[in-house]
């Protein structure tokens, strides 16, 4: 078996990534492992490279788009980790979508942690949520101090915040709570650039820390966290 830092490497070759597949197929007893395997290496084998592609670039951009690039480098990892447990993905258009939604407009005084995300019926997070974790959440929404609390790498700068904490969302899977938090900090960069800009230039908002620290842990934990799935998945196969 590859160990945790070469798997994701390793997954990259057809040679490698045809018998993985076929052998995730075989252990959920579908009829057209071998099939589906030779159909899927190539998607899964790209949705890797993409990954670490845009993974590699967000480590050298500014702050400023930082968040762009690490939401969509886990787009494409999560949907290397669903096709070793969906054959079909996508079935359809639906599951392409978001998932997710946020406020179109943000309130005069935002602050970050008391924003929530929507949870969607359909899209890519509604489909891993259930096809990787067998989780649905109670919440229609959820707010980035629920999402973010819970994290263990974002326990040192929780430690100086004081305020009662609201009752967390259920157990929420790790990968979970980090493709929610970027995809809110990547809706903030699209389409709220003034605020993200005074965010940056105002160093000292409690905003600013959070989210510094939160994407700095988020750079390693998430690689590994996608790294930890195929070697799981890696290890459960016959």
């Amino acid at each position: 078996m590859p160990n945790h830092d070469t798997i994701l490497t390793y997954l990259q070759v057809t040679a490698h990534s045809r018998p993985f597949l076929q052998a995730c197929y075989d252990k959920i007893g579908h009829h057209k492992a071998e099939h589906h395997a030779y159909n899927n290496a190539d998607r899964f084998q790209y949705g890797l490279l993409l990954g670490g592609d845009y993974w590699r670039t967000a480590l050298q951009t500014p702050l400023s788009v930082k968040p762009l690039l690490f939401y969509y480098g886990l787009n494409h990892f999560m949907k290397s980790c669903l096709l070793t447990v969906d054959p079909g993905y996508p079935a359809t258009a639906k599951v392409l979508a978001h998932g997710l939604s946020t406020r179109k407009r943000k309130k005069q005084h935002y602050r970050f942690l008391e924003d929530d995300i929507r949870i969607q019926p359909h899209g890519l997070f509604q489909h891993a949520a259930h096809h990787l974790f067998q989780f649905s959440s109670n919440k229609e929404k959820v707010s980035m101090d629920e999402l973010l609390r819970p994290l263990p790498a974002m326990d040192t700068i929780y430690q100086w915040k004081e305020e009662k904490a609201k009752e967390p969302d259920e157990n929420w899977p790790e990968l979970l709570r980090y493709f929610a938090v970027l995809y809110n900090l990547s809706m903030l960069v699209r389409y709220e650039g003034e605020w993200w800009g005074e965010m940056e230039q105002m160093k000292d908002r409690e905003d600013y820390v959070f989210i510094l620290h939160f994407l700095e842990t988020a750079s390693e934990r998430i690689p590994e966290l996608i790294s930890l799935w195929m070697k799981d998945q890696w290890s459960s196969v016959p």
